[in-house]
């Protein structure tokens, strides 16, 4: 008789390091899986203070004991290295990807950017967009050398 699994991965989880490191904590942060503490006050992420699920994959400092979430520690795109520079099939000149504090308007969806965004090089274009709205599109990587 054939069993079937139910085990189930998302790919963001099989792709997060092992141990990584967050400026919040002066110690290297370890991948969990399992809370050991049951008490559900405990289940809070160190960083932005939001409840978390004790079942759902964490990073974990024993020394200073603080836990916090993967995309916390991470961000929303931890594989894609800024200043990496992109071709697109929809704009002529070289892009570069930016991480954006301030709040310039994405090209594509109009509202404003505070991400990964996909700027010009050229000084005069003004061209820019959200990561999300320029990666529904086809990305070329400009050269091998600014690899993830």
């Amino acid at each position: 008789m054939m069993t079937t699994c139910s085990f189930a991965v998302h790919y963001q989880c099989i792709l997060a390091p092992q141990i990584a490191w967050h400026e919040g904590d002066k110690h290297f942060l370890t991948l969990r899986y399992h809370e050991d503490n049951d008490y559900s006050e405990y289940h809070y992420c160190d960083i932005c203070e939001e409840k978390r699920s004790p079942n759902t994959w964490f990073y974990h400092c024993a020394i200073c004991d603080n836990s916090a979430h993967l995309h916390c520690v991470l961000g929303d795109y931890p594989f894609i290295k800024r200043g990496r520079t992109f071709i697109t099939n929809d704009h002529q000149h070289t892009l570069i990807s930016v991480q954006k504090a301030h709040h310039p308007k994405c090209c594509k969806c109009g509202e404003p950017c505070f991400d990964l965004a996909l700027e010009c090089l050229e000084e005069e274009c003004k061209y820019i967009s959200h990561w999300r709205c320029d990666s529904n599109y086809k990305i070329l990587w400009k050269d091998s050398k600014n690899l993830v």
